[in-house]
């Protein structure tokens, strides 16, 4: 069983990103975000992600969403 997830809100905290890199991020991952499709779970509080310094804001938010997919995927394992 699939469900569509809804993000109410979203807080990235990425470090030292211009303003211009920050919101592109947020475009980004929140795009990325539209396309998923995973089973009905609860939604995990906090995410960690960990990437290499000297990526690109696209790289980043790949990590993003494959940490956030991951955590749903487990929450949802878990229920």
């Amino acid at each position: 069983m699939t469900a569509a997830v809804r993000v109410d809100r979203l807080s990235l905290h990425a470090g030292a990103l211009s303003e211009a890199q920050a919101r592109r991020l947020a475009e980004l991952v929140g795009l990325a975000l539209g396309r998923v499709s995973l089973p009905a779970a609860g939604v995990p509080r906090d995410v960690s992600v960990t990437v290499p310094a000297g990526g690109s804001v696209e790289q980043l938010a790949e990590s993003v969403v494959r940490a956030i997919e991951a955590a749903l995927r487990v929450d949802g394992a878990s229920t």
